[in-house]
């Protein structure tokens, strides 16, 4: 499917915002190529879902576009559109901002996000930006001289914060910094300004514990490990006054975590294992307890320890909410948690590593302000995500471990039993947990006491049917008798 979008000299914009409706519908279903231009008076798209983006391109020149453009990926997701264009540094700034103009004047209200490859976002529009994008449509050089002093003067955080930031980080630190130079190179006001900000909010995650790092790598000696100790304790204090804390330190807090269970499990034990215990343990309660328990959803209440086994059963048996008392409408099919705050926070921590892992690698992007989030699962065996030793801290059963009367009779988890997570990824960027469990692959053993049920007894092997005896033909008789008379 291909639209033009260039003014209608007739006038005739009714058709062409039913052509633009049409792309953006058939966008929701799949990914288009498309090419976006400006023209003498407006704009010229061109969008395809299997044509390349040369061939949009040569549309939108055919049908009058200017050279000032971008060519890519249309995905559209609910009121969004999102462009992935093909050469982020040939795009004219504000585009974003322009193309949704024009969509409002053709009453079709959207955001719109222009992405690099690499799913970074260079410039969008919504209501939210409309402001700050109007004051910088000029390419004055007076706006760019201010934005270059704005950070010239940021300078001094910018050089002292940059040594504590993790190596993630600190890249993308350096490559807003490149795109900056482009974009005054390229004397562009507004794309500096979206690089200045990018720059400042990267920093401000940066957290003061970020000075760990350096000490974690090069923790080769646990008495290393042990003098960072106070480190744990401020943690503590500063989650407890703000629990945004633990989003901008979590990535040093589990490297340190990491680096103790390394620690505690070295062979021979190193002298200060107790004091190196002690501290992890500090940090699993720091985890569990800021770990996400929005309402209604399954958090460790659920799924952590301090269940018991009965608990389990009366999930099964009774569908009672271990958390509420309440009694499901449902049936249950599986009922399980971990035992020991350890476990989950291990498998929180893996479990999550591996979702923003998964957002990098898809180029998943959260969702509009106020929109529905993005929903991740994540799913691995239980000796992956807690090691060989996995099945001392799990417990649970599974519907079909149900004897005649109804009664759970026990279970034994298999190698196959795995970890389920499910995040939402909401419109501020953050991953909410909504629940996270062990999931049970098991087998049901009668229990110790108890008949176990009877081994049906083997069908019998078909057998052959006797071989049917030939009849004789019924004139035989008559043809005898015939043949006396003749005779």
């Amino acid at each position: 499917m291909a639209m033009a979008m260039a003014k209608n000299k007739s006038g005739g914009g009714g058709n062409e915002a039913n052509e633009v409706k049409a792309i953006m519908t058939a966008a929701k279903k799949g990914d288009h190529n498309f090419a976006l231009f400006r023209g003498d008076t407006g704009f010229v798209f061109k969008a395809h879902k299997t044509k390349s983006m040369s061939a949009m391109r040569k549309a939108a020149k055919d049908d009058g576009a200017t050279p000032k453009g971008a060519v890519g990926v249309l995905k559209v997701e609910g009121k969004t559109a999102y462009l992935t264009v093909e050469d982020p540094d040939s795009t004219p700034a504000n585009f974003a901002k322009a193309f949704r103009k024009h969509l409002n004047t053709l009453k079709i209200k959207m955001q719109v996000v222009l992405k690099a490859a690499n799913g970074d976002v260079i410039d969008a529009a919504s209501d939210e930006t409309d402001g700050e994008a109007t004051d910088l449509s000029t390419d004055s050089e007076d706006v760019l001289a201010k934005i270059v002093v704005a950070f010239e003067a940021y300078k001094p955080t910018l050089t002292s914060s940059l040594p504590n930031a993790p190596d993630g980080l600190k890249a993308k630190i350096k490559q807003a910094i490149v795109f900056f130079q482009k974009a005054v190179s390229a004397k562009s006001p507004a794309k500096a300004k979206q690089a200045l900000d990018a720059i400042k909010t990267l920093v401000s995650t940066i957290s003061d514990t970020g000075a760990i790092a350096s000490n974690v790598a090069a923790a080769v000696d646990p008495a290393k490990l042990a003098a960072l100790s106070p480190k744990i304790t401020e943690w503590e204090t500063k989650a407890t006054g703000d629990p945004t804390f633990l989003r901008s330190a979590y990535g040093q807090m589990s490297k340190l975590r990491g680096a103790l269970k390394s620690s505690i499990a070295l062979i021979p034990p190193p002298p200060n294992i107790d004091e190196l215990r002690v501290m992890k343990a500090k940090m699993d309660d720091l985890f569990y307890a800021n770990v996400d328990q929005p309402p209604a959803a399954h958090g460790p209440e659920c799924h952590g320890p301090g269940l018991t086994m009965d608990n389990q059963r009366d999930r099964i048996e009774k569908k009672v909410n271990p958390r509420t008392g309440a009694k499901a409408k449902n049936k249950v099919k599986s009922a399980s948690n971990f035992t020991d705050k350890a476990s989950y926070v291990e498998a929180e921590l893996y479990a999550r590593e591996r979702a923003l892992a998964k957002i990098t690698s898809d180029g998943i992007v959260p969702p509009p302000k106020g929109g529905r989030p993005e929903r991740l699962v994540i799913e691995a065996t239980l000796l992956d995500v807690l090691g060989p030793d996995w099945a001392k801290s799990v417990q649970g059963v599974e519907r079909f471990n149900l004897d005649k009367a109804g009664q759970v009779v026990g279970s034994v988890w298999e190698a196959g039993s795995t970890c389920k997570a499910i995040y939402d990824l909401l419109d501020d960027g953050s991953l909410r947990l909504v629940t996270l469990y062990p999931n049970p692959k098991t087998r049901a053993p009668a229990p110790i006491g108890a008949t176990p049920p009877p081994v049906p007894a083997p069908a019998p092997a078909p057998t052959k049917p006797a071989p049917k005896r030939k009849r004789r033909k019924r004139n035989n008789r008559r043809n005898r008798s015939a043949q006396g008379k003749t005779t």
